[in-house]
């Protein structure tokens, strides 16, 4: 499968900076999150995730479910790649996408509190549990998450839409 991109596909634009914020190898290094699939898989879930939460507040549901449509075709296309059967390719999915809504619920629940202290310590122990397989030698790097995830919600929360494409995420640090 090919993906094609039109001009005014803003769709491609903002989901391709979303997965190149998240390939930013200071997670890796820094916050110690595991250089694997699940672990990259993890840090694209928590800015799609946060994105999404920003596009469905300024009623851009249009938007974020595109975003969510390329994200499942890429992921498709990837395991495809790897070359995982046509047989398996359904079940994979499957999987992804529980994973993907659970994680949704998860987060947007703790993100929606309103105690700050709760938030980052919610926040710090859904890391620790889905980053760090519960290893809590990690918790340090659980609560870096933490204080990261909130900047970025606040940068996203601040910027419009259009913006999202030439956001540096150094501006987050």
């Amino acid at each position: 499968m090919i993906f094609f991109k039109r001009n005014k596909d803003i769709h491609f634009d903002i989901y391709y900076k979303i997965v190149n914020i998240s390939r930013d190898t200071n997670f890796y290094s820094k916050c110690k999150v595991p250089d694997t699939t699940d672990g990259r898989f993890e840090i694209l879930l928590l800015h799609l995730i946060i994105l999404i939460r920003k596009l469905k507040k300024d009623r851009k549901e249009y938007l974020s479910q595109s975003i969510v449509d390329l994200m499942f075709s890429s992921i498709d296309l990837s395991f495809r790649e790897e070359g995982v059967g046509d047989l398996s390719i359904p079940k994979k999915m499957k999987k992804v996408g529980m994973v993907f809504y659970g994680r949704s619920t998860s987060l947007e629940d703790i993100l929606d509190m309103q105690d700050d202290l709760k938030k980052k310590s919610l926040l710090s122990d859904y890391f620790l549990r889905n980053a760090f397989s519960s290893d809590t030698s990690y918790k340090k790097n659980a609560d870096e998450l933490s204080k990261y995830a909130i900047a970025f919600e606040g940068l996203i929360e601040k910027i419009s839409v259009s913006e999202i494409p030439k956001l540096d995420i150094q501006a987050v640090k």
